[in-house]
Formats: C-alpha cells, structure tokens, sequence
C-alpha cells in the first residue's frame, strides 16, 4: 500500500506574488502554515501556476511570454516555448505532455522528450485533456463564427462537435474531472453567465449566478460535482465579490464568503472542503491576501498577508496509477 505524505493530502496552494520585489511563483503549506518562494526572476503580473497530476511540477508563462516548467522538489526549470499570456496550459493526466494553443494551432509538447506535435485548429482556445489522456476538448469558431466545443483524439483525428452554441463568445471553458461535462462563461466580461454542458448529451444547464450577472474564475471541484466561482456584487459606493458554489446542474447555490475585491481567482482545496481565495483589495484593484474558508463552517481564515497576489491554484488530488500485470 502506498503512503501519501500529510501536506500532500492537504494540498498545496502555488500563487503569483511580487513580494520579492519581482512577480514570481510562491508556494503555501497550509499544513504547517509556511511559505516559499519556488522560481526567481522569472514570473510576470499574468502568471498563473499549473500544477501537473502528480503535483511534482508547476507550468507558468512568465517573462518574456515564456512557458517555465517547474520542479518544485528541485527548483529546476525548463523554459519550453514563448505563447500569448494568460494561454490555459493543461497537464495530461499522466503529467508527461502540456497542451496549449499557440499560432491557431493546438501544441502537445512532450516535458520528457522535449518533441512536440501542433493540430491546426484556427480560433482554438482553452484546450484540456480528457482523463483517459487519449482525448483533447477545446472551444473554435463553427463554419458561422460561433464558438462551439470540440473534442479530437490527441493524434489530430476524430474531431466531433459537441455543442450547438448561438449565444456568443464562449470563455474560461474547464473540463470536469472526471470528464463529463464542462463548464463556460459567455457572453463576456461585462455580463459573465455560466454553463455547463453535459458532453454525451450536450444538455445545458445554467446557474444563477450573481446579483450583477458578472461571474468569473469558475472551477470545478474535485468530485466533478460542483463548481465555485467568483461573482461581483455592489454596495455603494464600492464594487465586492461574493465567493459561491453551486451544483454542476444550477440547483445548490451557496455564498460562502466575500472580498473586497471586484473579483477574485477561487481554488479548491484536493477534498473539496474548502476554497482559496484573494482578497484585500482596498479599492486598489490589487489583492494583498489569500484567505480560505470551509464550505461547511463558512468562517474565513486569512493564511497570508503580503504583496500583491494575481492568481493562485491548490494543488490536486494524488491520484495513483496501478501498474498493469
């Protein structure tokens, strides 16, 4: 039987801070309530950490629109490729490729080979791995301009559309877990609404949402069964943000907490007990603290206070793989 350290069972909180004086990647243990920096001089204000399945490396455009891959035991890093910023990096689920779009093509670049193939997909976005690791789900304009889900086999072949989209632009497009649906905000940034889409019977659901319309930073939790997000509200004469979950289907919506902030990234812990997220904006737009709160007791703890913060991720759920006899 295999044993699986204490802090990684808690998880891991990577986050994008400048209180080295540069943007750089820092790493949380919420166990012990210690702090690291992990990369040095090579972050940027649009960093956004991405751990791998195996919670070993992070992924992250930093300087220069440079991908970084990150070891967190050794520090080591590899600088892969140069790509737009704020480009959605995905580990496969055996934490070997990175996929990403770069030039309308979709890249899987292999981390140990260091060889990478493109499928040419103009207008792609946000492409994930399915978690047999033998699929990719990405957004691309249809033969009309809408955006639509697809999904293709890692190889280029076997493209399917999957949904039959007529209400505009869709963003922040997430794969479930566990592979069965996906999540999507549309039409834009001033009303921000989200989906979800069942991706065998292409059945939409959508949730309530916020008082303003204006959600944003979905994710999916662990269990594939719920969804957290950040969601705008206004008190004159400030604008806050309301920490909220919901069921994948809309029919469980819950406020957890607020921040100050116009809107702020959320992140799961890997058992789906608690959600990060940042705060202490002041009226500045810049978050100085990362707090979290429980689901069940709903009583915000503040872990840090430092320089600003710009994205965070907790780390995921180990999952082992048995080895075939």
């Amino acid at each position: 039987m295999q044993t699986v350290p204490h802090d990684l069972i808690q998880g891991r909180i990577a986050y994008t801070s400048d209180i080295g004086g540069t943007f750089d990647i820092w790493l949380y243990r919420p166990l012990e309530g210690q702090i690291f920096q992990l990369s040095k001089g090579l972050g940027a204000e649009f960093s956004v950490p991405y751990w791998s399945s195996d919670n070993r490396r992070i992924a992250f455009i930093g300087n220069g629109n440079v991908v970084n891959l990150l070891d967190t035991v050794t520090l080591a890093v590899a600088r892969i490729d140069q790509i737009e910023p704020y480009t959605l990096l995905d580990w496969s689920p055996d934490s070997r490729y990175l996929a990403y779009v770069k030039n309308a093509q979709i890249t899987v670049y292999d981390t140990f080979t260091h060889y990478s193939y493109a499928i040419h997909e103009p207008g792609a976005s946000d492409v994930q791995w399915f978690p047999s690791g033998k699929e990719l789900l990405f957004a691309a304009p249809d033969f009309s301009g809408n955006t639509q889900l697809f999904r293709v086999r890692a190889d280029g072949t076997e493209r399917r559309q999957i949904t039959q989209n007529t209400d505009g632009p869709l963003h922040d497009i997430r794969i479930s877990p566990d592979g069965t649906f996906a999540l999507y905000t549309y039409p834009g940034v001033s009303i921000s609404i989200i989906s979800t889409v069942n991706l065998t019977s292409g059945t939409i659901y959508t949730l309530e949402g916020g008082p303003q319309a204006k959600n944003y930073f979905p994710v999916w939790s662990s269990d594939s069964r719920s969804i957290a997000y950040s969601a705008t509200a206004y008190k004159e004469p400030n604008y806050y943000s309301l920490i909220q979950i919901d069921s994948r289907t809309g029919q469980n919506q819950k406020t957890l907490a607020s921040s100050d902030c116009f809107a702020t990234p959320v992140s799961w812990s890997p058992d789906g007990a608690k959600i990060a997220f940042l705060s202490g904006c002041e009226g500045t737009g810049s978050a100085n603290q990362l707090s979290i709160v429980d689901i069940m007791g709903q009583i915000p703890v503040n872990a840090i206070r430092t320089g600003r913060i710009t994205a965070l991720q907790w780390s995921p759920p180990i999952r082992f793989v048995t080895a075939t006899p």
